[in-house]
């Protein structure tokens, strides 16, 4: 027993010297674990001290990368610093690398670090990094002097077991004495700098600036490579009189005291209002005029440390700038309007070649639907029919951002005063909203973060950043009929909020659904070469005097007419006005000319609602209203009228008469002949006050008892749906110059001149003749027949 006991001990013992000598295979006492290698491979620069060249100076920034090499292992990270040729750190770092620890070693964001907080200021930052290399800009200066300057750069490294580094020269061998880090002497010189001085919106010198202002400055520096890059600036601000005294802080001067750029997000600027320290104080003004001024004196230094001679600029600080606010409608200007709205009630299915920007639209069965400016109603305020998906585009900005205050122009940026148009070298940092009496409301901007209160007024406004997605624009939306006002005032950076508001007033009218229209509105559309207005009236007073309703007038007038220029020289008449009427009766009998087809937008609108219409026209439906329709694309008398205006052939004047001077036509026309279900014939009328009118030469048509300027059907091409009530009457044939021959009978006789079409939506009637030339009790009968066909069918 005591034998295998004593054997026991003897093979335990062997095994444990075994397991100690394995355990020193590799990082015991036998094996240790050997450092990383380091060296700086850039060209640039010397290791031995002695042999810096201060003669022949390197550009102050470099670009410096080494190597490290860890045989047992792997390196893990790098640190680096800039320290003087003795070995002293510098206690700002250098510039790009200016937070560092007390031994110089540069300071990084840790991988992942929030870095919106500045380095100085986390702790989520190490002097340890994966950089295989860095730029550095040396210092250059002595006490902001251009000169020659040394400093060592130094670099090291750690093993992934936290050994560090051994510096070695190019070609691997220990640098004696043995060092952690690998270093190199630079010899660095930099030009001295200049500096320019102005502001965000220009030149200062001389210049009237309000409190708010945002200071640019740049530098000027021509060593090569580099460029013109700043490190900071350095300024102090002076207020001198007439003789160009400072003026002490005791009698309402600057404080003797020097800022900087450096904690400035951009270094070449600094926002100085009343609430930044420093701030801008008034001049004195006597009789207008300063009677001392402000300078602002700056250094610039570049990022070798060398500062540059000072530069000043004079300029005078005014109290009572105040930016200007424009909403802009455009004044009914089509060029200068960016206001726009779209919904079912209110739209274009065209776009005007003058528009510059791409307007919101939403498809339909019918086509796209495209927004379009609103309309002026007969009160001269801005209109626009009312849906459940109408929005309304709204946009404005700031007296003198846009050349001629044009949104559509240039952008040119100038902040100027409201009331005297004086630049003041503003921004426009805000814009506070109103709507319908109250602070407008935008749930990214909850009010109790952004609404303010105005102390002199008690109103309360939301405030909107200029950064914001809606600073300049935004879409209504949900706005019930009634009458809304929408205000806006711009906010500089001095805080000052426009005086006078822009505001623009608005009415949503109800769409007002056919089975609830009344009424008839009479729209003249003649000028020259037609009745005058009292005969016109005259026939329609008698023409309609058993019509009980209410009956309206309106002229399309484009010389006085608001919308025709808000609507790009085309729709005079507001659809907000059309709309509440069952019927209009729209006379446009004016032989050269009709603006009929430019109501596309107006009418289209009204006839969607459900409204009907009666059109008297002449030899202007051929030559005009079907020409120009074909050009633009207007489908308006196709739609509802049953002519299709793509072909030419659908509607045609009689034939001219080239042998005779004074008539155009060949006066064929004498009476229209009732078709379908109409009961009465209806003559022209005869007598010397309308013969005088016909062709505008009375001499002559007093003899003639027909009429030239009309148009006629192709009743082959009219439409399905579209049927023919009434037809050209000729009188009988004669040997005269305007007497018809049988010829001319027969080919011009019985041709439409009358068509209507009738939909359960729409009842139109398109007389190609001129209704205000017949015989009153004549027409009497047809309009009878037609006010009680349009209020019979609706009504059932």
């Amino acid at each position: 027993m005591f034998k295998v006991k004593k054997a026991l001990i003897l093979t335990t013992a062997v095994l444990l010297v075994t397991l100690s000598f394995s355990a020193c295979d590799r990082k015991g006492e036998l094996n240790p674990n050997v450092g990383p290698t380091i060296r700086i491979t850039s060209y640039e620069g010397v290791i031995d001290s002695t042999a810096v060249d201060t003669d022949n100076p390197a550009l102050f920034q470099q670009k410096i990368y080494w190597e490290a090499n860890d045989a047992d292992g792997v390196v893990e990270s790098y640190a680096y610093r800039v320290v003087d040729k003795d070995g002293n750190p510098y206690p700002n770092g250098t510039p790009g690398h200016n937070v560092v620890d007390e031994e110089g070693w540069i300071y990084h964001y840790n991988d992942g670090a929030d870095q919106s907080i500045p380095l100085a200021e986390t702790d989520q930052k190490s002097i340890w990094t994966n950089d295989v290399y860095t730029i550095i800009n040396f210092p250059a200066n002595i006490d902001g002097d251009s000169a020659v300057v040394v400093s060592r750069f130094d670099v090291k490294c750690k093993d992934n077991d936290g050994n560090m580094s051994i510096a070695v020269d190019q070609d691997g061998v220990t640098i004696s004495p043995n060092s952690e880090y690998a270093s190199k002497y630079f010899s660095a010189y930099s030009l001295a700098p200049g500096v320019n001085i102005s502001s965000t919106k220009g030149n200062l010198d001389g210049a009237q600036i309000g409190r708010g202002i945002v200071f640019q400055f740049s530098i000027l520096d021509s060593d090569p490579y580099v460029g013109a890059v700043p490190d900071y600036f350095k300024f102090r601000l002076e207020k001198r009189d007439l003789l160009g005294r400072v003026i002490p802080e005791s009698e309402g001067g600057y404080p003797d005291e020097e800022y900087n750029t450096k904690d400035q997000p951009n270094v070449n600027r600094f926002l100085m209002t009343e609430f930044t320290e420093p701030s801008l104080l008034f001049n004195t003004y006597e009789s207008g005029s300063p009677v001392d001024s402000t300078y602002i004196i700056v250094k610039s230094v570049d990022l070798a440390g060398i500062e540059s001679e000072e530069e000043e600029v004079g300029f005078a600080v005014r109290d009572g700038f105040y930016p200007g606010t424009i909403i802009f409608n455009g004044s009914v200007d089509a060029n200068k309007n960016a206001i726009y709205a779209l919904g079912d009630n209110h739209y274009t299915t065209f776009i005007a070649e003058q528009i510059p920007t791409i307007l919101p639209s939403t498809l339909t069965v019918e086509g796209t639907h495209f927004a379009t400016p609103f309309w002026i109603d007969n009160n001269g305020d801005y209109s626009v029919i009312g849906s459940n998906n109408l929005s309304i585009y709204m946009k404005w900005g700031y007296k003198g951002q846009y050349e001629s205050n044009n949104p559509n122009n240039k952008k040119i940026g100038t902040v100027v005063d409201e009331l005297t148009n004086l630049e003041y070298f503003s921004e426009v940092r805000f814009y506070d909203l109103r709507l319908d009496g109250e602070a407008f409301v935008y749930a990214p901007l909850p009010a109790i973060d952004y609404n303010v209160v105005d102390e002199d007024t008690g109103k309360e406004w939301l405030r909107v950043p200029v950064s914001a997605n809606i600073a300049e624009e935004v879409t209504l939306t949900g706005l019930d009929v009634g009458t809304h006002k929408f205000e806006v005032r711009a906010v500089d950076l001095q805080g000052v909020a426009d005086k006078t508001p822009a505001e623009m007033i608005f009415n949503i009218v109800d769409p007002t659904p056919a089975s609830e229209k009344s009424g008839i509105l009479i729209i003249d559309d003649d000028a020259d070469n037609s009745l005058p207005d009292d005969m016109m009236d005259a026939f329609y007073e008698e023409a309609l005097s058993d019509y009980t309703g209410t009956i309206d007038y309106m002229d399309r007038n484009e010389n006085e007419s608001p919308n025709f220029k808000l609507h790009f020289s085309k729709a005079c008449l507001p659809a907000t006005e059309l709309v509440k009427y069952k019927t209009i009766i729209y006379h446009t009998e004016n032989k050269k000319d009709s603006g009929f087809w430019k109501e596309y937008d107006s009418m289209n609108l009204y006839l969607n609602s459900g409204g009907n219409v009666i059109l008297s026209s002449n030899s202007n439906l051929a030559n005009t209203i079907m020409l120009n329709s074909r050009k633009e694309g207007f489908n308006l008398i196709t739609r509802y009228f049953g002519v299709n205006v793509d072909d030419e052939e659908a509607t045609k004047t009689l034939p001219k008469t080239p042998q005779d001077p004074i008539l155009e036509y060949k006066p064929l026309f004498h009476y229209a002949v009732k078709a379908a279900n109409m009961t009465a014939d209806i003559n022209l009328k005869r007598d010397e006050s309308i013969l005088s009118f016909i062709d505008n030469h009375p001499i002559t048509q007093i003899a003639v008892d027909a009429h030239g300027l009309i148009s006629y059907f192709d009743e082959d091409l009219l439409l399905e749906g579209t049927e023919v009530i009434y037809r050209l009457g000729c009188k009988e044939p004669g040997d005269g110059m305007y007497e018809p021959s049988l010829d001319e009978i027969n080919s011009y006789g019985n041709q439409p001149i009358g068509i209507r079409k009738l939909t359960d939506s729409n009842k139109c009637y398109l007389f190609s003749f001129p209704l205000s030339f017949m015989k009153a009790d004549e027409a009497k009968i047809m309009f009878n027949q037609i006010i009680s066909e349009i209020e019979t069918t609706i009504e059932n």
